[in-house]
């Protein structure tokens, strides 16, 4: 819950993300089981499939179409679709953006759909951009890593059980001012195509969508913030990410 710029703390309130989620769903096994993808234009738009394509902006839109297979997908699809999309399975060596943001309601068979509890005064999709800002800031890479399960190699599954226990920033304790910022500083980069995780860090060519990332989150926490110190913290840690990151994908 803190961060530390130079001597500045810079206090974050957390909670788990269990805590102002309404559900996070389906699947891909009850996807599976409920809808079947088509090739023609339908009212269940889907993100189908979890390629690096799919994950280089953190801005994402549907790719294909489901049909229901029965009554209870036509449920499911009301109770489940949404706009945030958090990853099944990450594969390191390759991904870009961690959680996705969709401008309309989708369903997906990798990535589950999370849906917010709302929030008096701060439009949905405002808490949804303001989540999905953290969760691809260094700071929420970091959190999944420290989270995470992996199954073979670098491969890392989260299951919602996992997704629920994660620390997040408490939305309901940002204010409204704080989380219109957090989403106006998430529109300022999410069409903007990220570099591979283990070269977003990279000293001798620091992604500059990586950066930009995370000043805006913590100008939006703090407005008085200077940047060139600001600056100098975040190429500090991101020096030693880069080193953590090369000693695991390629070990000596």
């Amino acid at each position: 819950g803190v961060i530390g710029i130079g001597e500045r703390l810079m206090r974050v309130p957390m909670t788990r993300l269990g805590s102002i989620v309404q559900a996070i769903g389906v699947d891909s096994p009850v996807f599976h089981e409920l809808f079947k993808k088509v090739d023609r234009r339908t009212p269940y738009p889907l993100v189908y499939g979890g390629g690096e394509g799919v994950r280089t902006r953190m801005l994402v839109e549907s790719n294909a179409y489901a049909e229901p297979k029965d009554e209870r997908g036509v449920e499911a699809f009301s109770r489940f679709s949404g706009r945030l999309l958090l990853p099944d399975r990450i594969w390191w060596d390759t991904a870009r953006a961690l959680a996705l943001y969709s401008p309309e309601p989708v369903l997906s068979n990798v990535f589950y759909v999370a849906r917010l509890r709302p929030l008096e005064g701060v439009s949905i999709e405002g808490l949804e951009k303001a989540l999905a800002l953290w969760l691809n800031t260094t700071w929420g890479l970091l959190t999944v890593l420290v989270n995470r399960e992996e199954t073979k190699g670098r491969w890392t599954r989260l299951k919602k059980s996992h997704w629920r226990l994660l620390p997040v920033p408490d939305l309901r304790a940002l204010g409204p001012g704080t989380l219109a910022r957090l989403a106006h500083a998430f529109d300022l980069v999410c069409r903007k195509t990220l570099a591979r995780i283990p070269q977003q860090f990279d000293p001798e060519r620091i992604d500059p969508v990586r950066l930009e990332a995370d000043k805006g989150f913590l100008r939006a926490l703090d407005q008085a913030l200077d940047d060139a110190e600001a600056e100098d913290h975040i190429l500090g840690l991101y020096r030693r990410v880069h080193r953590a990151l090369v000693s695991w994908i390629r070990p000596a």
